[in-house]
């Protein structure tokens, strides 16, 4: 093979693989952290697209220590704006999250399995990771003595079809006070496909790529 063709193939294959990753919208590292708080506000709105109306809220719902939840409702509480209702939070068919972690999949499997809780359902449009809204049933797999890493599927309902992502948390029963923690978000740009908790872009390829084919030129021109 020559120089030439050697050259096509590298370039070609990096393109290939820029392509591959561009796929995923990153929020980047976050590490919003809401402390419990027995009065006052103890939730946070989140805006994942940029418009400056949140699309989700976290924290602790009626001011609850054992009711750390994700709420994608239009309307959480009037200390809040309101939110764009696009975000469905993907949780157990009582309302409870499950302990998501790292690698798993989020698709359309997924949601068959942890149906989505519209953000536009005034009624539901919420994920508890511990105790429900409604009483003192314990409906989340979250733990409320440990701290729990992982993470919550969502759906977003965008232009073009449902977009799936996820949410980062950290849950610290044990702190005084206790806090929940956002690290970071991420959804596929491409409607209907799926993507790994945790996943992120990769670096693009094409600029290492052009630094190895410009060695590669000159280590030739040496020859």
């Amino acid at each position: 093979m020559n120089t030439k063709q050697s050259l096509a193939l590298v370039s070609t294959s990096a393109l290939a693989a820029g392509m591959a990753q561009g796929g995923i919208i990153y929020s980047g590292s976050l590490n919003l952290q809401q402390p419990y708080a027995a009065s006052g506000l103890a939730r946070q709105g989140v805006d994942m697209t940029g418009d400056g109306t949140n699309d989700f809220a976290f924290g602790y719902e009626a001011n609850a220590a054992l009711k750390p939840y994700v709420d994608g409702r239009t309307f959480v509480e009037s200390a809040l704006p309101p939110q764009s209702g696009i975000v469905s939070v993907l949780t157990k068919a009582n309302t409870g999250l499950p302990v998501t972690a790292a690698g798993t999949m989020i698709d359309a499997t997924y949601a068959a399995a942890y149906p989505p809780q519209m953000g536009t359902n005034s009624n539901t449009g919420r994920g508890y990771m511990y105790q429900s809204g409604d009483g003192s049933t314990i409906v989340g797999d979250w733990s409320n003595t440990a701290t729990t890493d992982a993470y919550v599927g969502i759906e977003l309902s965008l232009s073009g079809g449902t977009r799936f992502g996820w949410l980062h948390f950290v849950d610290n029963p044990a702190s005084s006070p206790q806090t929940l923690t956002l690290k970071d978000w991420a959804y596929q740009s491409t409607a209907g496909v799926g993507i790994a908790a945790g996943a992120v872009p990769e670096p693009n390829v094409l600029g290492l790529s052009a630094l190895g084919l410009a060695g590669l030129l000159a280590s030739r021109r040496r020859k």
